[in-house]
């Protein structure tokens, strides 16, 4: 019998720094960014972008320990022994080193922090912007449901730091962390649903990253137009399987489809993927007729302009007000308080949903999931709300993580000073960190080695810190 494959056990981990959009930031940056005009600032940030705060890595962390705390938080939460993975792969564009996969460096910090041995344990790494991880999950599904797993369970990490040049457009689109999905047969979060999902890749200029570059190069307007045209190419594939396997139309996936979870670099950007897909979903609907013909009589350039009107107009109507306030809206929470994780960003979307929906009964639910990588790759997938998942659920307090200090959470919030120092460290000058590590792993330094004995210049060591 198939019982169904899927996530069994979810773990996140956020850097406990935060910069505060709305307060000092917005005062430094406005001269730079809206003319000294610090409201206006404010309003695109939190309105126009949808964002208030953003995660920031101390000195010591970087996306491997970032990786390793998520693949802690998901073991733990599980209640599993480590030793039952055989299957630990990395998704990121946030690569600490241009040859060792980040999944060993984590699998060795859980091996010390553990004390066991995962040696047989593979360990790749998935690089395609910010669709990695998903490509990550799609191999591990697919290496459990072929009968290549000599052990229980699989884990795919989803790692990142997402930076921009300070005082750029895109500084405010910053953010990082990771999720962990712990993946089995019999899964007690999500099952994913087999033969559902489709596929769309194109050779893309809307968001690079050279080797000689730090911070990645991006075409703004153009990068959204292509995550929204790929979204909707793989939505269509996806359509035309749902039909075959399941036989409802594309016009009947508003009703089949309870929950949509959008890759979500910034909340906006998961409204105007809303938009068109259920745009797409409606198109026929005698309720947005009027609506579409006349975008089409105002379009002066054709198709592409009356669709961008239509889109613009459907966001303002009470029936997509409607559908992205129950459907979408409890997935993009927690994004607003951390900011853009990159490849993690679709997978801290579904955890905001479980978070924001503890009310209600979700078992048997269904989840679109709609992944995107710049450069450019999309995948839409599906899956089922276990009925065990509050078993999990009642493990994550995101949401509470995220309060600062004072209000009872485990945030810091950081001066423009402070974070400007951790924005330009590089691994030669690091300095030191603005929070001593404490229960967590920790970047403790690099390998200055070169013997005939032992080489190590540039490795990085890891450990775990106490107290």
């Amino acid at each position: 019998m198939d019982r169904g494959i899927g996530i069994d056990s979810i773990g996140v981990y956020v850097p406990r720094l935060y910069v505060d959009l709305t307060g000092q930031w917005a005062t430094v940056r406005a001269p730079f960014l809206t003319g000294g005009d610090v409201a206006k600032l404010i309003g695109k940030v939190v309105d126009g972008v949808g964002v208030r705060r953003m995660a920031v890595v101390d000195a010591h962390e970087d996306c491997a320990t970032l990786a390793a705390m998520a693949a802690k938080r998901a073991i733990d939460a599980a209640g599993i022994d480590p030793r039952d993975i055989d299957y630990l792969a990395v998704g990121t564009e946030t690569t600490v080193d241009q040859s060792k996969s980040i999944a060993a460096y984590v699998l060795g910090m859980l091996e010390r922090h553990y004390g066991v041995q995962l040696s047989e344990v593979g360990a790749p790494q998935f690089q395609f912007a910010c669709i990695g991880a998903t490509y990550a999950l799609e191999a591990a599904v697919s290496r459990i449901r072929a009968g290549d797993n000599a052990k229980p369970y699989s884990l795919v990490v989803a790692s990142d730091i997402s930076s921009y040049p300070l005082g750029s457009a895109g500084e405010y689109t910053q953010g990082a962390g990771a999720v962990a999905l712990l993946l089995s047969e019999d899964p007690r979060v999500v099952v994913l649903e087999r033969g559902l999902g489709a596929t769309v890749t194109r050779d893309e200029r809307d968001f690079f990253r050279p080797n000689d570059q730090r911070c990645a190069v991006v075409d703004g307007k153009y990068s959204i137009d292509v995550y929204l045209d790929c979204m909707e190419a793989a939505f269509e594939g996806y359509a035309v399987r749902f039909e075959g396997k399941v036989g409802a139309r594309i016009d009947q996936l508003s009703d089949a489809i309870d929950f949509f979870c959008f890759h979500v670099p910034f909340p906006k950007m998961a409204e105007y993927a809303s938009a068109r897909v259920l745009g797409r979903i409606w198109h026929d609907d005698p309720r947005l007729r009027a609506l579409r013909v006349a975008c089409e009589a105002g379009s002066l350039s054709g198709d592409p302009r009356a669709r961008k009107e239509f889109e613009r107009a459907l966001l303002r109507t009470p029936l997509f007000r409607a559908a992205f306030e129950r459907k979408v809206a409890p997935s993009l929470s927690i994004a607003r308080d951390v900011g853009n994780l990159y490849s993690g960003a679709l997978y801290l979307a579904l955890v905001s949903l479980l978070e924001q929906t503890r009310a209600q009964d979700l078992a048997g639910k269904r989840v679109l999931f709609g992944s995107y990588g710049s450069g450019a790759s999309a995948k839409v997938f599906s899956g089922i709300i276990a009925e065990r998942y509050r078993t999990l659920l009642d493990q994550l307090h995101v949401h509470e993580d995220l309060h600062p200090e004072s209000e009872g959470g485990s945030r810091l919030e950081l001066e423009v000073a402070q974070y400007e120092r951790l924005h330009e460290i590089s691994d030669g000058e690091r300095g030191a960190s603005v929070r001593a590590p404490r229960q967590e792993f920790a970047l403790e330094r690099f390998g200055t080695s070169r013997t005939p004995e032992r080489t190590d210049i540039g490795y990085r060591y890891y450990g775990w810190v106490g107290g």
